[in-house]
This record gives C-alpha cells, sequence and structure tokens, in this order.
C-alpha cells in the first residue's frame, strides 16, 4: 500500500530544511545522491512498511541558498548531525546513496554513537586510479540514462531521465542537472577522496556496503575498499544493476536494507 507523504520543514541552524516523512517503527534517515532525488520512490515507501522514513533534501538542491553555510565536508557531516537533533530522533539508521552515503559514512565516523545501523548504495567519497568511474560532470545530458541505468529504456529510466518533448524541457533538465553538480560537486569536485578511506576504520556501527555490478560512476570493487576497513560490515553486490539500483531493483533494495536493519 502506497504511503502518501507528509512535507515537512525543519529549522538547522540558519538552514530550512525541507523533508519527507511517512511510516511506522523505528527512525530511518535517508540521504539522497545527486539523481534521482525528486518525489517519494518506491523503495522508500517500501521502507516506509518497517520503519518511520525522513527524507531530507540536500542544501542546494532545487536552488536553496542553505547550501552558502556549508563550507566543506566537515560543515555538511555537522549539518546532518545537527538535522538528527532538529528531528528528534535517537540512534536512527542511516541510508545514504552516492554522496549522501559518503556523508552517512562521515557521519559515522565522527559520531557513531549517535546512529543506530549505516547502509552506503554506491557510496561516493572513495577513488582508485587505475578504476575511477565515469565522470558524470562531462557526460552529456543526453547519455545521462546510459550511464546511471543498466538497462536505460527501461520505464524506471525513462521516468527519472524523460525524453524531453521540446526546447524548453529541455532547459529545465539542464537546470536541474546543473544545481544538483554545483550541490554535491563542491564536496565532491575534482576527485571524490577527501580522506573516507582513511577514517573508515573508526565507524564502529554495523554497516552494510551496497553495490551494483555495472555501475559506471561507482565501480563495484570499491565496496571492498570499505568492507575491509569497516571492523564487520558487510558488502552485497546487486546483480544487472547500475548507479540507480535503488530505483532499477526497488523491492530487492528495499528487501536488503530491511533485512539487515531488522
Amino acid at each position: 500500500m502506497t504511503k502518501t507523504p507528509e512535507q515537512l520543514t525543519v529549522q538547522v541552524g540558519p538552514i530550512t530544511t525541507k523533508y519527507l516523512k511517512a511510516g511506522e517503527g523505528d527512525p530511518l534517515l535517508y540521504l539522497h545522491g545527486a539523481f534521482g532525488y525528486d518525489g517519494w520512490p518506491e523503495f522508500l515507501d517500501l521502507l516506509s512498511q518497517s520503519f518511520t522514513v525522513y527524507a531530507p533534501l540536500h542544501p542546494g538542491f532545487e536552488g536553496d541558498s542553505g547550501l552558502d553555510h556549508i563550507e566543506d565536508l566537515l560543515d555538511l557531516t555537522l549539518y546532518h548531525d545537527d538535522l538528527i537533533e532538529a528531528l528528534g530522533l535517537e540512534s536512527p539508521h542511516v541510508v545514504g546513496h552516492y554522496s549522501g552515503a559518503m556523508v552517512a559514512a562521515e557521519m559515522a565516523v565522527i559520531c557513531s554513537y549517535n546512529l543506530g545501523k549505516i547502509v552506503l548504495a554506491a557510496p561516493a567519497g572513495l577513488w582508485q586510479d587505475d578504476n575511477p568511474g565515469r565522470d558524470y560532470n562531462t557526460t552529456p545530458i543526453t547519455e545521462m540514462r546510459q550511464a546511471l541505468f543498466a538497462d536505460a529504456e527501461s520505464d524506471v529510466a525513462h521516468s527519472i531521465y524523460p525524453t524531453p518533448k521540446d526546447d524548453e524541457e529541455l532547459g529545465w533538465q539542464i537546470i536541474h542537472r546543473v544545481q544538483s553538480l554545483n550541490a554535491v560537486g563542491k564536496f565532491l569536485w575534482p576527485i571524490p577522496d577527501k580522506g573516507l578511506i582513511r577514517r573508515a576504520r573508526r565507524i564502529k556501527n554495523p554497516t552494510l556496503v551496497i553495490v551494483g555490478d555495472r555501475d559506471q560512476i561507482v565501480p563495484s570493487a570499491y565496496s571492498e575498499m570499505l568492507t575491509s576497513r569497516i571492523a564487520g560490515s558487510k558488502s552485497v553486490t546487486m546483480p544487472n544493476s547500475g548507479h540507480m539500483f535503488p530505483h532499477e531493483h526497488s523491492a530487492e533494495f528495499a528487501k536488503t536494507v530491511t533485512e539487515f536493519l531488522s
């Protein structure tokens, strides 16, 4: 049964943060990545059957000026710690995708005592010189579906990146792309390695790393980089999955996350 999330705001210092909330059970904070952040995707609806899901909008998306108050990755991490306090959550599980997963990991590095379990889906913040992954900053918008999905012609791929009907629609897609890339690029560009791999050993929370076997943005080999440094962590590689596997395989992703968190 599809839940209709509440659309709410919370004040986090000087930043007014929009977020969606639905479900019952233990709190789960979902941190989205650079792509497919609009609305209430199916996997969040499935997770809300077992958890109370909080899905905030990252500062800087939708042209929000809150990004001006966040200077670097440390600021961004502490902002999310303050967000948990502002929402009144006690030891929430944190599930992040891409840049959101990087933030979730950094939160666990700094304040693991304040968090429950951690799920890192296609985490950003890692780098291998010989296996850097595709640079989405230079990928033309007309090729984004091919870059993000294992099946670029699937219904879900077209729903997130539809073929523009006219120049006006293409223009809006370009604007949204620039906004999202600016919001995450501030913390990932030019190379996303900001030292997470050196700090990962500090993560004490039960951690699950999920990657897609056909992810062009975050190579699946990166999961070993993290799990080898986080004591007791686990990894799952989703088959026939591109970077957007939470959307491509919503039921399998939600099931994997729910089983781990439960």
